[in-house]
């Protein structure tokens, strides 16, 4: 009996001997993960403890790569911008000519007012802003001179065999929508006139301009449409190049043929940059006209208040040549009229428009 009584304090001290030491273990866990989360430290790979300040995914994204980790990358903040807000009639369609009409507030993007805006149009002489670009993707000598090409293209302004510096050509192509200036300058990158065109095709679809196809550099075909919405994007762009917005904003040239022994004046085509449509826009930083039978008459601008609130604005079909003017003029009014815009903080300065250009 004596001996089952000690066989059973053995076995019972064998198994409270293992309790105690596995209460002992969880204890000394406890303890040790307590020091770890209270001094804030963890183990690196080379088995060296290191202070965790955050104990948190984001604590390890910030480790430094020499450490195995990944370089430290705060996640962007998105801010809404600041949009115009509506605050008046809506603008009729049927007091407009225009097949298509966008006007669009330059600094958000926002659509402030549209009629037919994704509907295929011809494009007519709006086609140049996209040569233009194209153009200036070439190292090109301004300064060189041309020969004028002999192509039996619509033109009022160039003769061929005649020679202007290049940029004389720029500005007839801009400012006077020189058919013949702006094949010249397109030939002078000694790209096939294939290549050129399909790299403004290309071009197009870079500036998510989906709907719009190219088949010349002038416009004179009806195969250049666009839609409204992309006129706009073209538009955008073709201003934030310098060269670009300077032509399009000289009110007048004179070129001198030195074949002829003539000198030819030419006005910009824009008539409202030139006054000739009454308006009271504080800056018109300059559009492109285009006109074709097919087309109709077309227009794309950007004008400002005295406010500095800039708006893009785009005519596609209007009946007359004069309409497209009125019209973009009118639509242009009604969105400053009928928005207000967050506050003159926000608002769209010079500065940064000229600071986009390059």
């Amino acid at each position: 009996m004596l001996s089952d009584h000690i066989s059973e304090y053995s076995e019972s001290s064998f198994h409270n001997k293992w309790r105690n030491l596995a209460a002992l273990f969880v204890v000394f866990g406890i303890v040790i993960v307590g020091t770890v989360w209270r001094n804030q430290i963890f183990f690196r790979a080379d088995g060296i403890a290191a202070p965790l300040k955050n104990f948190s995914v984001r604590a390890l994204e910030n480790v430094s790569a020499e450490e195995g980790g990944d370089v430290a990358v705060e996640r962007p903040i998105s801010v809404a911008p600041s949009l115009p807000a509506f605050k008046g009639a809506w603008l009729s369609p049927d007091t407009l000519s225009a097949r298509s009409l966008l006007v669009k507030d330059h600094a958000t993007g926002f659509v402030l007012y549209q009629k037919n805006e994704y509907e295929p149009w011809p494009i007519a002489s709006m086609t140049k802003l996209m040569s233009a670009l194209v153009l200036l993707e070439h190292s090109l000598d301004w300064s060189a001179p041309l020969s004028v090409v002999s192509d039996e293209l619509i033109d009022t302004h160039m003769y061929a065999g005649d020679t202007y510096a290049r940029d004389e050509l720029w500005q007839a192509a801009l400012i006077g929508s020189s058919n013949k200036a702006i094949t010249t300058l397109a030939d002078s990158t000694e790209w096939t006139r294939e290549a050129f065109i399909e790299r403004m095709n290309q071009k197009a679809l870079e500036l998510g301009m989906a709907d719009t196809m190219f088949v010349d550099v002038t416009g004179l075909s009806a195969g250049n449409v666009s839609t409204a919405s992309d006129v706009a994007l073209l538009l955008r762009e073709a201003l934030s190049q310098k060269k670009i917005y300077d032509a399009l904003t000289i009110r007048e040239v004179t070129l001198y043929s030195k074949e002829r022994n003539v000198r030819h004046h030419i006005w910009n085509t824009n008539w409202l940059l030139l006054g000739w449509i009454e308006n009271n826009f504080a800056e018109i930083a300059g559009g492109k006209t285009g006109y074709i039978p097919a087309a109709l008459y077309n227009l794309t601008v950007q004008v400002s208040d005295d406010n500095h609130h800039a708006v893009d604005v785009v005519v596609l079909g209007a009946h007359s040549h004069e309409a497209r003017f009125t019209e973009a003029r009118d639509a242009a009014e009604w969105a400053f009229q009928n928005y207000e815009w967050p506050g003159e903080a926000d608002v769209l300065s010079d500065a940064p428009i000229q600071e986009t250009r390059q």
